[in-house]
């Protein structure tokens, strides 16, 4: 195949989205990269758009409910991008990217469903960590507050709405559904 030929398969005049792999740890540094050598060779026309999928992931401490932010595809980054040669060039070249996924011969890129499953999945991702329940019914929990303080409860019931839950809690030798906030229970496992 000549060169004007792997030229011409190469070119691409839309806008499409492309998979790098790149070092782990050093997506935020390989957009950076990207951003700088776009910009100075004035190719901000060509390259239009840096994704590097993150999500929230819950976890608790002290049971109160904190969000870490997670890549959801450690190692890769995705660009949005016109090709040619000289966009090939530079994302090759580009310090801690190893390749373009699929590029054995030319860039193939994300088809539309592809990346909108990409962000679909980051969507629902997001969408569960905010609804990310610590207990289970069965559960038990130990107060952290009142005159019950210490005590060790069963959880019957969770209403995530409103971030509480309903333990049975004996008094005068009966069980009685008590509703306690998430905050003033703790985890007896």
């Amino acid at each position: 195949m000549s060169h004007q030929e792997l030229k011409k398969q190469i070119e691409d005049n839309q806008y499409r989205w492309y998979v790098l792999s790149v070092n782990s740890g050093q997506e935020a540094q390989v957009i950076t990269h990207l951003k700088e050598r776009v910009a100075k060779k004035k190719m901000e026309d060509d390259i239009v758009d840096y994704l590097n999928p993150v999500v929230n992931e819950v976890y608790y401490k002290k049971w109160i409910k904190m969000f870490r932010p997670t890549k959801l595809y450690p190692g890769y980054v995705f660009v949005k991008s016109k090709m040619n040669e000289k966009i090939w060039y530079i994302i090759r070249n580009t310090p801690w990217v190893r390749l373009i996924v699929w590029a054995e011969i030319r860039p193939i890129p994300l088809s539309q469903q592809e990346y909108e499953d990409i962000i679909n999945h980051v969507e629902e991702k997001n969408a569960k960590a905010e609804y990310a329940v610590p207990f289970e019914e069965g559960d038990v929990v130990i107060l952290k507050d009142w005159d019950f303080n210490g005590m060790k409860w069963v959880v019957t019931e969770i209403d995530t709405a409103k971030w509480m839950l309903y333990v049975n809690v004996e008094i005068l030798w009966r069980n009685t559904p008590v509703l306690v906030s998430f905050e003033k229970v703790e985890s007896d496992t």
